[in-house]
């Protein structure tokens, strides 16, 4: 058969790495839910928030 070209190399490369990354965020994911840290609403983040503290900085 024929060589792949080193670019398909390297993205191949790239792929595998993104992908192992995604099932390690995703296990990572499972767990907090499955250990109830989202339960207690720690550092949540809501944009109305966000929008009113830059309307008061306005003023």
């Amino acid at each position: 058969m024929y060589r792949r070209p080193k670019f398909l190399e390297v993205l191949l490369e790239i792929r595998q790495e993104m992908s192992r990354q995604a099932d390690y965020d995703v296990d990572l994911f499972a767990e907090m839910i499955r250990s109830d840290k989202f339960a207690k609403n720690e550092n949540q983040h809501d944009l109305s928030d966000a929008k009113d503290a830059q309307e008061k900085s306005r003023v």
